[in-house]
């Protein structure tokens, strides 16, 4: 009897064991550590890590994860570009793009095949199609992805990352076959990605059809759009707020302007939704050089004058926020106007009492990058400096159109106070760039870029 109530308690203590092993995150290890490990893993591992265990998906699919991986300083950065598909036509080279389901899954360490066979052709794409591209800059890696098989995105949607949540939103733009202003949201899920299947979904269509327009993400899960025209290419002055979230869209009240081809920008811990330059419908290709704010607080509209100061350029993709913490500036690059002059020109706008805006106008290039509209998307992250946290600024800007085997990719890197630390501090203060290769098969124009932490 003894015996049996012996072997009883060893049992009952085996499957006790057992059962903390099952809970522990690597069995033998503190959690602690165990966390130490797993965040050091490459996010193209991730969908195969998530197939371990329900423990582990259920980790790596929560934003907790990814914020553990920011602290630890082991995340990665990710530019997304709306690109159309490459022209499969060479006479001598077809170069075959093998889309895939998960853009970084380890399963799909190519992302290109060359095939010289001539038989191997196939047409150039009619209507054009176009994708998402998605550069991991910390491993340089390319892929692309669409939320559709076979179908593509819309034509000049705009991307949109949502950073906490690690989503990213493509919304409006034009189909591909009528040219009409489509209302569509697709969504797409970095941390919710599981085995080989990008997590994408369609998000609740946008009230009004509208493409060319501004918007920006303000918040963790807030989502506000103006502007731009409507099918009959007259300008709007409707806006709009998406909550990620539930899903839903409310109307917010127009503009003071019509405002086709603007540029929408907010900024880290603000409440203001910016609407920067655009045209109305009887001034076509005469850019504003005001810009107006809706204040998500006082729910009303407020113009600001001398903001944007190139009347022939469009600011669409030229231009990115920067969070600058010093004397309450909120600074506002441009990478349009004249890039030959050497000297960044700088000039403040008083908004209110308590808010001056910075303008950094003029940014010189790279010879790497091409033409008159250059799309940028900027990082804005802690970094470390002398053993001190210091805000940075990573810059990325792309043109497309340079021919098989450019760069035209290009990145730069800065602190909060605007002087160049890719290189070290530059005595003149002017940002060293850097040429990241670009295949040829992802060199198209990228209409649309957003940029995502993971």
């Amino acid at each position: 009897m003894e015996e049996t109530k012996t072997s009883i308690i060893k049992l009952q203590k085996a499957v006790e064991d057992d059962q903390k092993q099952l809970q522990q995150l690597i069995p033998g290890l503190p959690d602690e550590i165990s966390m130490e490990c797993l965040v050091r893993v490459p996010y193209q591992f991730h969908s195969n890590m998530k197939s371990v265990c329900h423990t582990w998906q259920h980790l790596i699919s929560h934003p907790s994860f990814y914020q553990q991986r920011l602290k630890s300083g082991t995340s990665e950065h990710l530019v997304c570009l709306v690109q159309p598909l490459p022209p499969i036509n060479d006479s001598t080279t077809t170069t075959t793009t093998e889309y895939d389901d998960n853009p970084l899954d380890s399963n799909n360490n190519k992302t290109t095949k060359n095939e010289d066979k001539q038989e191997q052709q196939q047409p150039i794409h009619s209507p054009p199609q176009y994708a998402l591209s998605i550069y991991n800059i910390t491993h340089n890696i390319w892929q692309r992805t669409s939320p559709t098989e076979g179908s593509g995105i819309p034509m000049f949607c705009q991307c949109l990352a949502l950073p906490s949540s690690g989503k990213l939103l493509l919304l409006g733009g034009w189909d591909p076959t009528t040219l009409e202003p489509v209302p569509h949201v697709f969504i797409l899920d970095f941390f919710g990605t599981t085995g080989a299947t990008c997590n994408w979904r369609r998000g609740a269509s946008m009230s009004v059809p509208r493409s060319f327009f501004a918007c920006a993400v303000i918040g963790s899960s807030k989502v506000c759009v103006a502007g731009g025209h409507d099918s009959q290419k007259n300008a709007l002055r409707s806006a709009e707020i998406y909550d990620v979230e539930t899903d839903q869209w409310k109307m917010l009240p127009d503009m003071i302007e019509e405002r086709d081809e603007c540029q929408g920008l907010t900024w880290e811990g603000d409440s203001k939704f910016w609407v920067v330059s655009g045209y109305g419908t009887e001034s076509q290709g005469q850019f504003r050089s005001d810009a107006e704010f809706y204040d998500l607080y006082s729910g009303c509209w407020s113009k600001v004058d001398g903001v944007w100061p190139f009347s022939s350029a469009s600011p669409r993709g030229t231009t990115t926020a920067v969070c600058v913490n010093r004397d309450k500036h909120q600074r506002l690059w441009f990478l349009g106007g004249d890039q030959q002059q050497q000297q960044q020109s700088r000039e403040v706008v008083q908004v209110s009492d308590t808010i001056r805006l910075e303008i950094v106008g003029s940014i010189p290039l790279p010879n790497c990058i091409t033409g008159t509209n250059p799309c940028v998307t900027t990082f804005n992250y802690v970094g470390q400096e002398g053993g001190n946290h210091k805000n940075k600024h990573r810059l990325f800007v792309m043109s497309g159109g340079g021919g098989r085997g450019s760069s035209t990719l290009a990145c730069g890197e800065c602190d909060g106070e605007g002087a160049s630390i890719s290189d070290g501090y530059s005595n003149d203060g002017t940002i060293k760039w850097n040429h990241i290769h670009t295949p040829v098969e992802f060199s198209g124009f990228p209409y649309s870029a957003s940029s995502l932490i993971i």
